[in-house]
């Protein structure tokens, strides 16, 4: 069987912070690359990164350090981020190396093919996650699940050996039937849950308790379907809907979406790749999205006042 012996992790936030952690704790601190800017390598080894209080120790790289090329490469930035972690990380890819992203949306993969080979990527993104990070200490009740399977759907080999380093690093981790129905499922929560909570700053165990927040949740999240129907994924229904109430139910209740925390914190938020792309989607495909339409808005205004564009 293929085995993993090295990875590059880019994207040190709760996500890749805790997959890094575990990584680490598997294969050893120095197979587990974790690649960063000059800058945040001086402020992460004075600062150190704490984990629930617990200082982990990482291997840090820059993008201009000469490394072998890794087997696996986890991408865990945000959105807006992705094109400058592609060139960070390029060289820690080689023609048999596997670039895993687990970054949030529908987009990501066909930015990393266009980089790389479609050979190189594969389909995933993380789930039932509860961290919050405050500066460089990061808490979590969760530490979630990685979904992801290759384009076609196969249980090739190297998704049976990440599946085995996953298995060994203590990471939760799904190989769904349908890899794309999933990513749509979870671009419906983000679309949904994650900018609502954004916009009233309601927390998990608000989203999951508040009528009036529920309804408007479950409202964008039916617009969703009906894009996803349109665009040939006819898997996504209302049992998603009630699933992901669940999963949301079982998480720390005074917990927040990472959305929430990026606009408390007055970072731009991932906006432009949840309700307006849903809304870009619905414009394509001749189907109505009132709600996503009226969330991207309120979210593009939130974004704006918090970035200096609002002329007073």
């Amino acid at each position: 069987m293929m085995t993993i012996s090295e990875v590059s992790v880019i994207g040190l936030g709760a996500v890749g912070a805790i997959y890094a952690w575990r990584l680490s704790e598997y294969l050893g601190y120095q197979h587990v690359r974790v690649v960063v800017d000059k800058h945040r390598k001086e402020r992460y080894e004075a600062d150190k990164i704490f984990l629930n209080g617990n200082q982990i120790h990482f291997n840090y790289v820059t993008p201009e350090e000469r490394c072998t090329c890794a087997d696996l490469v986890l991408i865990a930035t945000k959105n807006m981020h992705l094109e400058k972690a592609i060139d960070a990380i390029a060289s820690h890819i080689g023609e048999s190396t596997m670039v895993l992203s687990l970054l949030n949306g529908l987009d990501s993969e066909a930015l990393l093919t266009q980089r790389f080979s479609a050979q190189n990527v594969l389909y995933g993104f993380t789930t039932a996650l509860d961290a919050t990070r405050d500066k460089n200490r990061i808490y979590f009740s969760n530490e979630g699940i990685i979904v992801f399977g290759e384009n076609d759907n196969v249980l090739s080999p190297r998704i049976c050996a990440i599946q085995k380093l996953f298995d060994q690093s203590h990471i939760k981790n799904n190989i769904p039937k349908d890899i794309h129905l999933e990513m749509w499922a979870k671009f419906m929560v983000n679309v949904s849950i994650n900018s609502i909570s954004a916009i009233t700053r309601a927390t998990y165990g608000q989203c999951a308790t508040i009528t009036s927040i529920r309804t408007l949740i479950i409202g964008a999240q039916r617009e969703v379907i009906a894009l996803a129907h349109a665009s040939g994924i006819k898997g996504l229904d209302e049992q998603y809907i009630e699933h992901y109430q669940k999963v949301f139910a079982s998480l720390e209740p005074s917990g927040k979406t990472s959305m929430l925390q990026d606009v408390e914190a007055k970072r731009m938020s991932e906006n432009q790749w949840f309700c307006l792309k849903a809304s870009q989607l619905g414009r394509v495909l001749n189907i109505p999205t009132p709600i996503c339409d009226t969330l991207g808005a309120l979210l593009a205004g939130i974004d704006a006042i918090h970035q200096g564009k609002i002329e007073l």
